[in-house]
């Protein structure tokens, strides 16, 4: 589908990520924007590569993996509809820090790195926006790793020291 597509912007609107913004605004990033879809089981970017688009997934779950030493892949996370994939190609060199599956057949939005920058140098008022959706997605992503690692260390009865007035 071509990025001047109606129901681009649509579907724009209906995610999080652009939801509550004018017009305007969703008009222009639709028109850096286009519709990607990918078959369950196709890897979408390998930990390591270079990509440079960002993807709000519409549907569909992505996997996303990594490579530890002595245990190979490692799933660390699923993401769903309205979630942001590939925010590396913002806020990094576009390298990739996961390896990312479709776990599913998923259709997302691929919005363009570099012209989403551009876009957002150009008119701070859209790049505030963006990046204040990408900090809350950062955030997220943080929570829910530190909730797995506590669940990683689960096994182990953590150690409860008594209080004062308890030892008594």
């Amino acid at each position: 589908m071509s990025s001047t597509d109606p129901s681009l912007a649509e579907e724009l609107c209906n995610l999080q990520f652009a939801s509550g913004w004018s017009d305007g605004v969703v008009t222009e990033l639709a028109a850096i924007s286009k519709y990607v879809e990918f078959a369950a089981g196709t890897i979408i970017f390998t930990q390591g590569a270079e990509n440079h688009d960002l993807f709000l997934l519409s549907a569909g779950r992505v996997g996303l993996d990594m490579y530890v030493p002595a245990r190979g892949a490692v799933r660390i996370l699923t993401l769903s509809r309205g979630e942001l994939l590939a925010w590396s190609a913002l806020v990094g060199d576009g390298h990739m820090t996961a390896t990312a599956t479709a776990l599913e057949p998923v259709r997302a939005i691929a919005i363009d790195g570099a012209r989403l920058l551009d876009l957002c140098d150009r008119r701070h008022d859209i790049g505030y926006r963006v990046m204040k959706r990408l900090a809350w997605a950062l955030s997220h992503r943080l929570v829910a790793t530190r909730l797995q690692l506590l669940d990683l260390y689960s096994h182990t009865t953590p150690h409860v020291l008594q209080s004062p007035v308890e030892r008594r």
